[in-house]
């Protein structure tokens, strides 16, 4: 949709349009993780051993000995301040300080900051649903306190005034700390410090809240925030200086003529007779595009995308040379590179905008009902869209349409389109070729067509069909689409079965590497790592093999927070499954049993940790008894955190505790001694359920060794040792 033909000057404006208030060095993803990744996960640890205490015991003496010596405090004044700060982070408070904030960043036009902003309700769904689902510890009770706010049955765990107040004012330090004055961003960071110290001080003073409610909801507040911050400053370096709707700024010689679309520029080449498009959409087309189908703007970078684009065009080219005897849309040449972006190349068109607009939507009226009738997309072609007849130019031949890439998912679109997106699992529509329709349609008026053009006019449609179906099907297998996978059920059994079969390679390759690593570097012996690889191979491990590919399998393919979603999803699922089943008599209360020992609530509660929840099932009956396995998966997935953490944490050493790198270097597997001369578990039984298995020479595994081939290299590396 072009909206203004120009030779200079026009990109240099749209450049001053651009917020100025807040300004930062763009951050890399990796720079984001190595701060706030390192807080997310300190602080994920913290809330979970504080919830996993909450909800296996009552307040600690900890707790009421410092909610004693907190309320003994007094001074004059303390209690009108803590009355005002309570009151300033409670729920009406709270509410009226976003809203104004939300104000505030709307009508300065600060979008990122305000669509932040708008997750944060999100924390108090969160902590609601903590207090009231998983923990459920009530408020201190007033005969042991020397004060209370008097709802001692409320919901205690974690504090939702702290939480609240971490996760708001935090995020106003955060954007102060971007602020080019010193003098600002200290002040913001002593008035927001002080406040969420006062606010923690206040509630435990009040005696509304333990100590470890409070600890926790600080842990929790940051957990979001440090999150949040890493998806912020991803989502500043890629669009944070653009506009909020129209194009951003793309680099062209400005002396060339040009115009400016909707969500790209265009650059005309009469010379060679071309036209380049080159995408570089504003903030809300990104975001809208991404809420749709969980990838970024597909015709900025997605070569994939844009070879559909080329190829649907050239169909739509051959398909109005059927219904009007010549081309009625502008034929794309190809796919350039253009910096860091993509242009599409198409042919140029001599001609100008229509001079009679009603003619022009009459026209588009006639070419719509053709578009629908052989599956195409129509929003662009749409006389009901505002800027449709902008496609269009006028030439001596007649109309001929320049743009049917959208900028925008179809917001407006027939009933038979969104019924045939429905059924087909293919919405939202985004130049959405049904290509089953237009098949259909081809073969029907085949013969006329052949009549018209010719047998091989009929073949080269054919082939531009399948050409374009085939460079479809590869853009949209480039993005996780979850809206579509969602609406197409039949596809899901088949979706899943891939990617727990895909999962459960990944896994078991996982722990064969690690534990052939551990051998290499002497820390168990060659009795121990045969060992290790005949328990992967154990009845009890493949029961739990499905699960663990499966958590692995939605790791892959979803992240931070729908990963943590899907696989505490499938392990409850997996749990509430075999309760119906025995409420149902279906099954055995022995075979519940054995369900609840997979899928107990320390896995599904671990299942939610962002990262190491993929590997939640090594916390599940018949696998956490296997502790040289919990370590050496555990620290084989810790060594890919990023900035070194799991080595300058210290991490290292308690995981690897007791099992020092050149531990074993002999070829019978004793201890070189430096361990004063264990030789460790040698050749007797790790699992109770496992034979004695001797020290043999060691088995080389190596990634995608298949699970018949260790089966077969155990077996036999055992009748050798015999």
């Amino acid at each position: 949709m072009v909206s203004r033909i120009s030779v200079s000057g026009s990109m240099t404006d749209a450049r001053r349009e651009q917020p100025q208030a807040i300004t930062a060095a763009p951050t890399t993803g990796h720079q984001a993780f190595s701060a706030w990744g390192q807080i997310a996960l300190l602080a994920g640890a913290v809330a979970t051993l504080l919830t996993t205490d909450a909800v296996l015991h009552a307040p600690a003496r900890l707790d009421v000995w410092t909610i004693h010596r907190v309320q003994e405090l007094d001074a004059p004044g303390l209690h009108t301040a803590v009355t005002a700060i309570s009151t300033l982070t409670s729920s009406t408070g709270a509410i009226l300080m976003w809203a104004l904030a939300m104000v505030l960043f709307v009508t300065t036009r600060r979008w990122l900051p305000a669509l932040a902003m708008f997750t944060l309700p999100l924390g108090g769904v969160i902590n609601e649903g903590i207090g009231a689902v998983l923990v459920g510890r009530v408020r201190p009770d007033s005969s042991v306190m020397m004060r209370t706010i008097g709802e001692t049955d409320a919901a205690s765990f974690p504090s939702g005034h702290v939480m609240g107040a971490v996760m708001f004012y935090g995020f106003l330090i955060f954007l102060a700390s971007r602020l080019p004055q010193l003098w600002l961003r200290r002040t913001a960071y002593v008035a927001g410090g002080a406040l969420l110290a006062a606010v923690g001080f206040a509630r435990i003073w009040e005696g509304a809240h333990w100590p470890t409610d409070v600890l926790a909801a600080y842990a929790f507040g940051a957990l979001f925030l440090a999150v949040l911050f890493i998806v912020y400053n991803r989502i500043d370096a890629a669009v944070g200086d653009l506009p909020f709707i129209r194009a951003g700024a793309v680099e062209h010689d400005e002396t060339v003529a040009h115009a400016h679309a909707l969500t790209s520029v265009v650059l005309f080449d009469r010379e060679r007779g071309e036209v380049r498009k080159i995408y570089n959409p504003g903030f809300l087309p990104r975001a809208i595009y991404w809420l749709s189908f969980q990838a970024p703007f597909p015709y900025v970078a997605n070569r994939a995308a844009l070879d559909a684009a080329v190829e649907r065009r050239n169909l739509a080219a051959l398909l109005t040379e059927y219904w009007y005897g010549s081309s009625r849309v502008a034929r794309a040449v190809g796919v350039e590179a253009h910096g860091e972006r993509l242009a599409l190349v198409s042919t140029y068109v001599d001609g100008t905008q229509p001079t009679n607009r009603s003619a022009a939507r009459s026209f588009l009226t006639d070419l719509r009902a053709h578009f629908e009738e052989a599956g195409l997309p129509t929003w662009q072609i749409d006389p009901r869209q505002p800027r449709a007849v902008d496609n269009v130019l006028e030439t001596a031949d007649g109309y001929i349409i320049v743009d049917l890439e959208s900028g925008l998912v179809a917001p407006l679109a027939s009933r038979q389109a969104w019924a045939r997106g429905v059924r087909r699992g293919q919405v939202p529509l985004f130049d959405t070729v049904f290509f089953d329709v237009t098949r259909t349609y081809i073969a029907r008026e085949s013969q006329r067509m052949t009549g018209l053009h010719g047998a091989a006019w009929l073949a080269h449609l054919n082939a531009t069909l399948d050409v374009a179906e085939a460079a479809a099907t590869r853009w949209h297998a480039s993005e996780p689409r979850l809206w579509s996978v969602a609406l197409n059920p039949r596809s899901w059994r088949g979706r899943i079965q891939r990617q727990s079969t895909l999962g459960q390679a990944k896994a078991l390759d996982a722990l064969q590497t690690a534990t052939t690593r551990w051998e290499q570097q002497g820390r168990i012996s060659r009795a121990e790592a045969v060992n290790l690889r005949a328990e992967l191979e154990s009845p009890q491990f493949q029961a739990v093999l499905p699960h663990l590919g499966a958590h692995v399998g939605i790791s892959v393919v979803l992240r931070f927070p729908f990963g943590s979603i899907a696989r505490a999803g499938w392990s409850t699922a997996a749990l509430l499954g075999a309760t119906a089943r025995l409420f149902l008599r279906r099954s055995s209360l022995h075979e519940w049993r054995q369900a609840f020992s997979l899928h107990n609530p320390l896995v599904i509660a671990l299942a939610a940790i962002p990262a190491f929840g993929a590997f939640a099932y090594l916390a599940s009956g018949p696998v956490r008894g296997n502790r040289l396995l919990i370590r050496i998966t555990l620290d084989a997935l810790l060594h890919k955190v990023p900035a070194d953490l799991y080595r300058r944490s210290g991490a290292e050493r308690v995981i690897t505790a007791g099992r020092p790198a050149g531990r074993y270097t002999g070829r019978d597997g004793r201890s070189n001694g430096r361990d004063g001369g264990h030789t460790g578990h040698g050749g007797r039984r790790l699992f109770p359920h496992q034979r004695p298995v001797a020290r043999t020479e060691p088995v080389p595994v190596h990634v995608g060794v298949t699970a018949h081939a260790i089966r077969t290299t155990v077996q036999q590396e055992t009748r050798d040792a015999a």
